[in-house]
């Protein structure tokens, strides 16, 4: 006659089994998502001080003989530095003047910094925004792409093939111009 005990041989590993893959599977997807809202969190709030720097060095910004004018890569460094953990390779930046002016575009950040060596913008060591779209009042936005790549990404919604691992954060931060 079996005991008790000879009946439940094995129930071990396939309880494990049962429950193990999900709870892991579960683990790994809440640190994921945890991750992409902290990258996401810090795409935002780099945006938004790059805006504000940009927002506070107007036309009329002026101190006795000293002008306050920013040029892209003033404001390019202040994103690179508050994007702390986003690799700035990864960061296409839109700059957004008030109506009339010209757009500029940084299609990843590193070469729109100062720190630049390489491969570097033209329009980096542009003053921004230009003289006739720089005075109080006026918007400014300061837009940006960052693909993260990140394997749980696979299972959202809408995935496909090609795009399989990463998905595309967007910020964006309108600052009127004070001074």
């Amino acid at each position: 006659m079996m005991t008790k005990r000879q009946r439940q041989r094995g129930s071990q590993t396939l309880e494990f089994t049962l429950l193990g893959i999900p709870l892991t599977f579960l683990l790994f997807s809440i640190a994921n998502m945890s991750f992409a809202m902290l990258t996401l969190h810090t795409l935002q709030e780099a945006i938004e001080q790059g805006a504000r720097f940009a927002s506070t060095r107007g036309s009329s910004c002026s101190s006795g003989t000293n002008t306050c004018g920013v040029k892209i890569q003033q404001i390019a460094d202040v994103i690179a530095n508050a994007a702390a953990g986003i690799s700035t390779s990864k960061l296409k930046v839109t700059f957004t003047p008030p109506t009339g002016g010209t757009t500029v575009t940084c299609t990843n950040l590193n070469v729109c910094v100062s720190t630049c060596s390489a491969g570097c913008s033209g329009s980096r060591t542009l003053a921004w925004p230009d003289g006739t779209n720089n005075s109080p009042g006026q918007d400014i936005t300061i837009a940006a792409d960052c693909t993260l790549v990140a394997p749980m990404f696979m299972f959202w919604t809408g995935s496909t093939p090609s795009k399989i691992s990463s998905t595309t954060f967007h910020a964006t931060s309108r600052q009127r111009l004070m001074f």
